[in-house]
């Protein structure tokens, strides 16, 4: 089913992860079912997959996957493993349907519109389940202009803000507002929310057409809007190639958009063009069928020969790493240079001014150093001397928190990014 050049030397765990992190439809259901019988045929970990399915966070998807091969012998203590990652990823999922309901009733209520984003919308939209796709948060779009009512009716439904954000001034609101996608609230019995205002690809002063073409839709009996298809697919394509895809369920979402033959790609790659999200849309495609075997659309040769190489080998050597990326101060800043770096490659037309604004603004220095309004320019020198203090400030939390395993909080706390 994947390209076999790929996976030379892969340990058939990963093989069978790989196999076994997206549901195919019926069409590539036959592939999929070989792919997982070579894998476990072939001297399989089972403990090395339960592994990989943990942190590629594949757990429900995987255990169905399995089940629908007939006569799979799997050994019992691995089959009660699998089914107890399942039941839990369902639970959650169940539980963040309620969760999803009320916030939509309240939003509802206050007149704010919103958006759907991944959860268990899209696993339901992906696979007619809501709780097949693990997800650990929540995501919401409202309109910009909508961001403190939104955030003011979240707070009157138990929601709250990370400490880190609160309170801000005037000036460092706005500026968070210009450089940010996101605020994240969270409640007592540890579920995030993120209610988002813009994409990545949207600059400060272009109002979002997502909205335009979206379509109204109800979620146990709450209104909300779902973005078109195709708006659907870049976000998906953007959120995968902004992390390097170093998880099989963003790639797996993909695989089960495209197995279902219901795309105009002609459509799909003028619309990126004119997002300016080429590179990533057609990234992901291009690794669909180095991972999964899926043909290329047709779309015109010269397309495919826009994403440098070097994209696709960075995205499957993310695949293969085994642990969750490091948490630690170097670790972290290693990520956010290859981060940038990556930036630039898949959208090639940023420009250099906007890429040194990325880099003097950080949202962390505006709370660990709450400078007046007056003073707000001194950021920007700043910067440099306020990164260091983030990272060792890193540094000191994760030591820190190896004999305190509690969550920190407060203004040295910097908050962790959430995938």
């Amino acid at each position: 089913m994947a390209d076999a050049s790929w996976l030379d030397g892969s340990s058939a765990a990963f093989r069978l992860m790989i196999a076994t992190s997206w549901l195919a439809p019926e069409s590539w259901r036959k592939k999929q079912e070989e792919a997982i019988l070579e894998a476990v045929g072939a001297n399989l970990d089972w403990m090395e997959y339960i592994r990989l399915v943990d942190r590629h966070r594949t757990p429900a998807l995987g255990w169905a996957a399995l089940k629908r091969v007939p006569n799979l012998k799997i050994p019992e203590y691995v089959a009660q493993q699998l089914q107890k990652g399942s039941d839990a990823c369902r639970r959650q999922g169940l539980t963040h349907s309620m969760l999803l309901a009320v916030v939509l009733k309240g939003l509802n209520r206050a007149g704010i519109p919103a958006m759907s984003l991944k959860g268990p919308i899209l696993s339901f939209d992906l696979y007619g389940d809501i709780g097949l796709r693990q997800s650990n948060d929540l995501d919401l779009e409202v309109l910009q202009e909508d961001i403190v009512p939104a955030v003011n009716c979240l707070e009157g439904l138990g929601w709250h803000l990370e400490s880190e954000y609160s309170p801000p001034s005037p000036r460092q609101w706005k500026s968070f507002l210009e450089h940010e996608r996101h605020i994240t609230l969270l409640r007592s019995k540890g579920c995030t929310l993120e209610v988002h205002w813009r994409s990545d690809w949207d600059g400060p002063e272009k109002p979002s057409l997502r909205w335009t073409s979206s379509i109204p839709s109800v979620w146990q009996g709450c209104s909300l809007q779902k973005m078109h298809p195709i708006d659907l697919l870049l976000y998906l394509s953007n959120h995968g190639a902004d992390h390097a895809w170093f998880r099989a369920k963003w790639l797996g979402d993909l695989a089960r958009i495209h197995a279902t033959g219901l795309m105009d790609w002609r459509a799909t790659l003028e619309h990126a063009r004119a997002a300016k999200q080429t590179r990533a849309l057609l990234t992901g495609l291009l690794l669909l069928r180095e991972v999964y075997g899926l043909p290329l659309p047709d779309l015109p040769e010269e397309a495919w020969r826009e994403v440098p190489r070097s994209l696709i080998k960075a995205s499957l050597r993310a695949l293969r790493v085994s642990e969750e990326p490091g948490t630690g101060p170097l670790a972290i800043a290693r990520a956010g240079l290859a981060r940038r770096r990556r930036a630039r490659l898949i959208n090639p037309e940023r420009t250099w001014r906007e890429t040194v604004a990325s880099l003097a603004y950080a949202p962390g220095n505006l709370f660990v150093l709450r400078l007046p309004d007056s003073l707000f320019w001194a950021y920007a020198p700043l910067s440099p001397i306020l990164f260091a203090w983030r990272l060792a400030m890193r540094g000191k939390l994760a030591k820190r928190s190896i004999n305190n395993p509690a969550p920190q909080s407060g203004p040295g706390a910097i908050p962790r990014p959430r995938i």
